[in-house]
């Protein structure tokens, strides 16, 4: 057995992606199929996330990742709440409006 002993860094400060309490966040583990980062939509296919490329493309919305992810590793995805959506983490030309709609869909409200 060995040993992490890499430096870590904790906070007490509070995360503000999260804009409520009204709604019960709920949360997932899926595998990334890609690299993610935190606060990402994303579309579920074959039981593994990737992120939101386009606003074309929406189908399979899943929800919105909670931390960074790398490829082939364990995500934690919010599958609700109420969140900051100047903190959303989109491709290049989408705007938080262009998910806005799909993402209340299915559960996740943007303040």
């Amino acid at each position: 057995m060995s040993m992490d002993l890499a430096k870590k860094t904790f906070s007490t400060e509070p995360e503000y992606f999260i804009a409520g309490t009204n709604i019960p966040i709920g949360k997932a583990v899926k595998v990334a199929s890609a690299d993610l980062a935190a606060h990402t939509p994303v579309i579920l296919a074959e039981d593994k996330v990737t992120a939101v490329a386009s606003a074309d493309a929406l189908d399979g919305l899943y929800g919105v990742t909670a931390e960074a992810a790398a490829s082939g590793e364990e995500a934690i995805i919010y599958l609700s709440g109420e969140f900051f959506a100047d903190e959303l983490v989109l491709p290049a030309g989408m705007a938080a409006a262009d998910v806005e709609v799909a993402l209340r869909n299915i559960g996740i409200y943007l303040k």
